[in-house]
């Protein structure tokens, strides 16, 4: 498996068509795409902190992960390992990583547990908060599953 660091937006779009929300978020920090034998497997968006009590300058979130079906076992996890090794030697201002999984997709955090992640919290959108926002609706307002590491 590769990694290669993609400048465009062409990928959001890819993961949108695919991830189980439908959509990516507007700004991303980083885009990764992971590739066998020159073919797109799959790829991750990184970007700042949802939430503003989170340290937004030293603290990455990974906003969005989609890999193809047909991949080698523990493509993810070991994809996670490959961007935490890009994030530490290209960002060494970033001391901490986050990211969500949804329970009511299924997930569970095997993939980040795999990879050395610890199970910070659980939270629930007690609000529906993006359905205030003119043309945005929540999709998900199921548990979600918050994990952190460091780089």
């Amino acid at each position: 498996m590769e990694l290669k660091v993609l400048h465009t937006e062409e990928l959001d779009g890819w993961i949108a068509e695919r991830h189980y929300l439908k959509s990516a978020p507007a700004i991303s920090v980083i885009r990764l795409e992971f590739t066998e034998a020159g073919k797109r497997i799959g790829a991750m968006l990184w970007g700042r902190p949802t939430s503003p009590r989170v340290d937004q300058k030293h603290t990455l979130e990974l906003t969005r992960m989609y890999f193809i079906d047909d991949t080698e076992r523990f493509a993810e996890s070991k994809a996670l390992a490959m961007a935490r090794k890009h994030i530490r030697k290209r960002l060494p201002h970033i001391r901490g990583l986050i990211a969500y999984c949804s329970t009511g997709a299924g997930h569970k955090g095997t993939v980040y547990e795999a990879d050395g992640w610890f199970k910070l919290s659980e939270s629930r959108s007690q609000t529906g908060s993006w359905e205030n926002r003119p043309n945005r609706k929540n999709r998900d307002l199921s548990v979600k599953l918050k994990f952190g590491r460091s780089p």
